[in-house]
């Protein structure tokens, strides 16, 4: 960490009480001999009335600063940390030449200490809400601590004995330090937030979002990303989630920390989950009804086609009223497209609809919302989605000024500034992420992992061979290659570690085109190369098959049985007897019917495997249930099973 020092001198004289040397004008400490006025400091005396001056600027209040169209300070940009830097600099100059008491160190460091306060009320006359929430919150925590330091620096040039001004130069560079450690903090947050705001192509956007997320969790990787993120998801809803929950946590987290509330999406996040994880048939039968699935995809390709517009519209605005109705036709898709989605899966989640979703897709979209916004057990998941705003908007009820949006009513008229329009928005978004975040979450419990991504990223402007070197990219992976055949796709890459590929594969195969029915890949490591291979349709069975269960672990032997990693079986046949014999040997203390099931289920993979012996095992066990010990006559198939228990099973480390 960066320290400080600076030197003060102090003039001495002979004590008249005790005869040993004291400091002129200060009590002596070993005989308690108040000084004489005529004992005066000159230095001492500048250094302290430089302070005392530069003290007394600090204290004043902060003043108000003129606001700009949206009512956001004009001042407000990126050039706040070049100016703090620049700042830090030339105050401790100023603080070093008033401590040696020199012509120009007064004013200079009074100029200071004048341009600090001018920096606090920029920071202080921020609007601190949506989209600059977290930024300046952050700063706002800064100028107090950089408030603090400065005291405590005049106060130490201010001290009458040296003691006194080792005590506070060491609070001093206390507070520095907490300072430094928030200016990176904000430089963080405003950077995320300028990229976020900047950036205009959607595969950019993606790629800064996974990246930004994989620093704010140290993670090597989008594995390491995807464990880490579920950690902190299972502390927000109390689980952990499927596989790849924790990728999509983490880039809302990104989200949140740039541009929403983070504590209120992460409140909102729990909230939606709690509602729909307590109706999981709902759920269910909403998962099943492929009109809300298409409902659902469609809803966020509103979203995203409005924001597109509304951010063009921005982008060659020539006045704030031109922006302000981009704005307004932001809110409207929010309400209009995933807002009333939202809205029906959370009333009939919570009970308070109990019509089929497909008679209540056709409601109006604000008698939804506000039907959810005024339900109790929903109360505030909705908060920002404005039904005056989109119907004003429809209905060409509004109109606009430099100050905000008036929307004409039945009854009354509704005037909203453009600062409450902005946060409105971007929590509207900040709600409509959050409750989606949860819905995902809740439908790959249940077994839905795929719910309504199929394709999804190509609606919102991205190719699968995008998606994938994307992914791939933030696993470690260089050079990556895609040949898209009309059927099979190859990939390609090289990689300095050995790579789990079979995990890397999943974390791709939702952006693979429905068409594709095999996936090749090829990877360079060192001096080899290695070819993972074989059929889709397997791990897309496993992906629908449900969460936790027997046939999701059945799913998973077909599909790993059906690939080869350089024309070799994935799992080996020790993997698949063990597997199967540990199972068998549950099913010895079941009820024969519920046991003969289960191992018939068994006795099809051993057949899909191509392992006779083990069918033949198998049939076996189930004669033993059927017949009995006595007439099944089944003890060599019994003693192999037992015999394959304890077969030796280590995965490859590339799996």
């Amino acid at each position: 960490m960066t320290s400080y020092a600076f030197k003060l001198s102090y003039s001495q004289i002979s004590c008249q009480g005790c005869g040993i040397s004291r400091i002129r004008g200060v009590d002596c400490p070993d005989c308690g001999h108040r000084p004489q006025p005529w004992e005066i400091d000159t230095a001492g005396r500048a250094r302290r009335d430089a302070a005392d001056q530069a003290r007394n600027l600090l204290a004043q209040p902060v003043t108000p600063l003129p606001n700009g169209p949206l009512g956001v300070p004009e001042t407000l940009h990126a050039a706040l940390f070049k100016r703090l830097a620049t700042w830090c600099s030339g105050f401790f100059t100023a603080v070093a030449e008033a401590a040696q008491a020199t012509d120009h160190g007064a004013a200079d460091l009074k100029a200071r200490v004048a341009e600090f306060t001018e920096l606090r009320a920029l920071v202080h006359n921020t609007d601190t809400r949506r989209p600059l929430k977290v930024l300046l919150t952050t700063l706002r925590e800064l100028v107090a601590e950089l408030t603090s330091m400065i005291d405590a620096y005049l106060a130490a040039l201010l001290a009458s004995t040296p003691l006194e001004a080792q005590k506070h130069g060491t609070q001093a560079q206390s507070h520095h330090d907490r300072a430094a450690a928030l200016i990176k903090a904000a430089d963080t947050t405003a950077d995320g937030a300028q990229l976020l705001s900047a950036e205009r192509d959607t595969a950019r956007i993606q790629t800064l979002l996974l990246a930004r997320a994989l620093r704010t969790y140290q993670a090597p990787d989008l594995l390491a990303l995807d464990a880490a993120a579920r950690d902190q998801l299972q502390g927000v809803t109390g689980s952990r989630g499927v596989d790849g929950s924790g990728v999509m946590y983490a880039i809302g987290q990104v989200l949140a920390q740039s541009i929403f509330d983070p504590e209120r999406f992460r409140e909102v996040l729990r909230l939606a989950y709690d509602v729909f994880r307590s109706n999981p048939e709902v759920l269910r039968t909403l998962a099943q009804e492929p009109v809300f699935e298409s409902d659902f995809k469609r809803a966020l390709h509103e979203l995203f086609d409005g924001s597109m517009e509304a951010v063009h519209a921005v982008d060659h605005a020539t006045h704030s009223r031109q922006a302000g109705r981009a704005l307004l036709g932001i809110a409207m898709a929010q309400v209009e497209g995933p807002g009333q989605v939202i809205a029906s899966t959370l009333l009939l989640a919570s009970g308070r609809k109990t019509a089929a979703y497909t008679n209540l897709r056709h409601k109006n979209a604000t008698e939804l919302i506000t039907a959810a916004q005024q339900d109790q057990a929903l109360h505030g998941l909705l908060d920002g989605l404005d039904n005056d705003l989109r119907t004003g908007r429809a209905h060409a009820l509004v109109h606009y000024d430099d100050t905000g949006v008036v929307i004409e009513r039945k009854k009354t008229t509704r005037t909203v500034v453009w600062r409450d329009v902005i946060d409105g928005v971007f929590q509207g978004y900040e709600s409509i992420h959050a409750c989606q975040l949860a819905l995902w979450q809740v439908l790959g419990e249940l077994g839905f992992t795929n719910f309504a991504t199929e394709d999804l990223w190509s609606a919102l402007g991205l190719t699968p061979e995008q998606m994938i070197t994307v992914m791939l990219g933030n696993s470690g992976y260089q050079d990556i290659a895609v040949t898209l055949g009309e059927r099979h796709w190859k990939m390609e890459a090289r990689t300095g570690t050995t790579p789990a590929l079979s995990t890397h594969l999943a974390l791709i195969r939702p952006y693979l085109p429905a068409h594709v029915d095999e996936l090749s890949f090829t990877v360079h490591q060192k001096d080899e190369v290695h070819t993972l291979a074989g059929p889709l349709a397997p791990w897309r069975e496993f992906a629908t098959a449900p969460q936790d269960s027997e046939a999701k672990m059945m799913a998973y032997f077909r599909a790993q049985l059906s690939w080869r990693y350089d024309n070799t079986p994935v799992l080996s046949t020790h993997h698949v007897r063990r597997w199967t014999a540990l199972q068998a040997e549950q099913t010895m203390h079941q009820e024969p019917a519920e046991a003969i099931t289960r191992l018939r289920g068994f006795r099809d993979l051993a057949k899909f495997a191509g392992d006779d012996e083990l069918a033949w095992a198998l049939t076996g066990v189930i004669r033993y249930k059927r017949l009995g010990k006595t007439s099944a006559q089944a003890a060599a198939e019994l003693s192999r099973m037992r015999s394959w228990r304890s077969l030796p099973a280590e995965l490859p480390e590339w799996l």
